[in-house]
């Protein structure tokens, strides 16, 4: 049973995901300039097997907590995201070897419920790093938008807790 399950959510990852760069090929969206240069991101995950939680499709999140590190080269972007449902909290604490312009903000799954293109912003600005903890307002991918307008790479060290899904990194 444990297998299926990992299957599944193996399979629903990667549908998510598909849909979500799909949606993220528009630009206009989030006003993101997306690049393709390769970056890297490392995960370490901690998992608690209790605080269970499933969304309206049966997913099952863990409450977990992750440490990634993600190299931006330099003068492009990335976004770097989590599934996760509507009331769920995620607390974050993100620093970086450089300043970047960034962007935390959510997309709703149920499109259909919220004006075309539509996104919530929680916090954005230029910075090194923040901290702090965001209770989500609807079901759906939650993340950071970060872009480097340097000419060094910079290094990204993400912490993350709560009950969520990594979707990871997006271009």
């Amino acid at each position: 049973m444990r297998t299926l399950k990992s299957i599944l959510a193996v399979l629903t990852l990667s549908a998510f995901i598909v849909v979500g760069c799909k949606n993220n090929e528009n630009n206009e969206n989030h006003g993101h300039d997306h690049d393709e240069n390769s970056e890297h991101v490392e995960t370490k995950t901690k998992q608690d097997d209790h605080g269970h939680d499933h969304d309206a499709h049966g997913e099952h999140a863990d409450m977990q907590e992750n440490e990634a590190s993600i190299t931006i080269k330099a003068n492009s972007a990335l976004e770097y995201k989590f599934k996760i449902n509507e009331g769920e909290a995620l607390i974050y604490d993100w620093t970086s070897t450089g300043a970047l312009n960034f962007d935390f903000h959510g997309d709703p799954t149920e499109t259909e419920k919220f004006p075309k293109g539509f996104f919530k912003s929680y916090a954005k600005g230029t910075s090194t790093g923040e901290k702090g903890s965001e209770k989500m307002p609807f079901q759906g991918s939650h993340g950071w938008y970060w872009k480097n307008t340097t000419d060094e790479d910079v290094k990204i060290t993400l912490k993350t807790k709560g009950n969520y899904i990594i979707i990871g990194k997006i271009q």
